[in-house]
């Protein structure tokens, strides 16, 4: 257990401070302190945290890692503004950006108050800016601007939105009337109605075919904060809302597939490819946590007008220093893009020709960021980094066959000074650990133009390329790593063999590519642990490595 802390916490201003002591520590991420917040001093309103760094003349910065408070550290919240919906800053890998108000039972309504059904799902307006860390580039600042974006992923407790004014009225008595007398509320169709509709809306925001323990997570979160609503006769007394919402977010998404919402189209059977005519056959849905999936196009832009823009870039990216408007017109055709990737299946020669600002370091970071609202590279090796002296503790644990080549490899990584190196023997490590070849995906060679290695690269559909120096072994640095997508060389040029993986990862994502199924495991465990995405659902030998993580 860790020692007690305290933190002093200022509410706005220095003239409210408070101290919030804990017991068993600081906690393990900036999740469960932003609970720990809420909990403790019943807090309701959106906020972010900062806190006070020393690099900056105790200047107050965005919270970003647990890592950069300490015992008896102050910390302050900045309250955000409930009433201007059109831009907002939040840090998707700084959830004290996003703190979850639930509204209270007794809030009364008011006309001023916009019905949530009049919300179109594609028009929420919003900024994201990632603050930077000691691996972060100016590529991993990405602004939505337009209205096409999501710009977070679900949320750790979800939140019940604001009803229609007649619906608040009428659950706030029923409300008053269950904690008088704890009588329950039968709603009446039109009540139900409204419930629903305002909760299918406020689901589509994170999610347009949301999973069965989101369904759940939204039902139980209902009932919570309507307790009138709970039902007699079940097991979690939501099991009904549950049913409800599944049905209802069925016709949400026909309803938004009559106004031709890309993300609901693209499934629907006239779109389906010969040979698919099932509904349920080849469902194109986000698979590996992307929340900004198959978004519409900017207000205002046809495909036509999205064409020009992309022609235009061709020209960008011949030009010198252009980083700039390359990244601007990049985030502009970000949905054109996408609805070209996920509906025409294009092959990557063909990208790489229509598209060639993707196929940059760059630009994978950004698309990755848009994709999924997490930056890549920063988090990937921050959390490899974290995560080593764990890990490590489990490989040397590891006996037989599968025992000896891990004592090799973190012989290397002990004896080596070279973060790069440590982070390369970290992920070979966890692919013997999986029982994963990792050859499958690495090939390497002595001279990336030998005909061997044109060969092995043009025969290779989805991994890296490794060139070594003649002699050299695995504790000196490769001559050169490059990532190969059906066996066409995309990146080159690369630090490590942990710098390809998380390029690689990142292309998967912005290319819409599934995992490598020999190394599945390792790249699940990269996705749902080293970037927690989609961190809940693991399989069990993943979920079994993470429980001995956190021993």
């Amino acid at each position: 257990m860790s020692s007690p802390a305290i933190l002093r916490i200022v509410f706005g201003g220095d003239d409210d401070a408070r101290k919030l002591a804990l017991k068993t520590g600081i906690p393990k991420s900036v999740d469960d302190l932003v609970l720990e917040i809420m909990t403790v001093f019943g807090v309701k309103q959106k906020f972010r945290l900062q806190y006070k760094d020393k690099d900056f003349g105790n200047e107050y910065m965005n919270l970003m890692s647990i890592s950069q408070i300490e015992d008896r550290d102050t910390l302050k919240l900045i309250f955000l503004s409930t009433e201007d919906s059109s831009i907002q800053e939040t840090a998707p890998d700084a959830p004290t950006c996003c703190t979850i108000p639930v509204p209270s039972p007794s809030s009364t309504c008011s006309s001023d108050t916009p019905d949530m059904r009049d919300v179109n799902p594609c028009s929420i307006v919003q900024e994201l800016n990632i603050s930077d860390d000691s691996f972060c580039s100016s590529t991993e600042t990405v602004i939505f601007t337009s209205p096409e974006s999501r710009t977070s992923s679900w949320p750790q407790v979800f939140v019940v939105p604001r009803f229609s004014c007649s619906a608040e009225i009428q659950l706030q008595r029923a409300d008053t009337e269950f904690s008088n007398s704890g009588m329950l509320l039968i709603p009446p169709p039109k009540l139900r109605s409204d419930i629903l509709e305002g909760m299918a809306e406020e689901i589509f925001k994170y999610a347009a075919y949301p999973t069965d323990s989101q369904l759940d997570q939204a039902a139980e979160a209902l009932i919570n904060a309507h307790p009138c609503l709970r039902e007699k006769g079940t097991r979690t007394g939501h099991e009904g809302w549950k049913h409800y919402l599944k049905i209802k977010m069925s016709n949400f998404r026909s309803k938004l597939s009559k106004i031709g919402h890309p993300e609901i189209t693209v499934n629907s059977l006239r779109n389906k490819r010969k040979g698919q005519g099932k509904a349920a056959s080849n469902i194109k849905k986000p698979r590996k946590a992307e929340v900004n999936f198959l978004p519409c196009l900017p207000k205002g832009e046809t495909e036509e007008s999205m064409e020009k823009e992309r022609i235009a870039l061709l020209t960008e990216v011949k030009k010198r220093n252009n980083e700039a408007v390359i990244k601007e017109k990049m985030q502009l055709t970000f949905s054109y893009r996408r609805q070209e990737l996920v509906e025409d299946l294009a092959m990557v020669s063909d990208l790489q020709t229509r598209w060639p600002a993707l196929f940059t370091v760059n630009e994978i970071n950004a698309e990755f960021m848009r994709i999924t609202t997490v930056p890549l590279l920063s988090k990937f090796m921050a959390q490899l980094d974290r995560y080593t002296v764990n890990l490590h503790k489990i490989f040397s644990s590891k006996g037989g066959a599968s025992g000896q080549k891990l004592s090799r490899i973190m012989a290397i990584s002990d004896k080596c000074d070279d973060i790069h190196i440590k982070r390369d023997c970290l992920i070979q490590s966890l692919c013997v650990y999986l029982n994963e070849d990792i050859t499958t995906v690495v090939k390497e060679f002595e001279d990336c133009n030998s005909e061997e290695a044109e060969r092995g690269i043009s025969e290779t559909t989805l991994g890296l390329f490794l060139v070594r120096k003649e002699g050299a072994g695995a504790e000196d640095q490769p001559e050169d790593v490059g990532v190969v997508i059906d066996g066409v060389k995309l990146l080159q040029n690369l630090k490590s063999i942990s710098f390809g993986f998380a390029m690689l990862f990142g292309l998967i994502y912005a290319l819409n590519l599934s995992y490598p199924q020999n190394l599945k495991f390792t790249f699940e465990f990269l996705q749902k642990v080293v970037m927690n995405l989609d961190g809940s659902k693991l399989s069990s030998k993943i979920q079994a490595l993470k429980i001995k993580m956190f021993q």
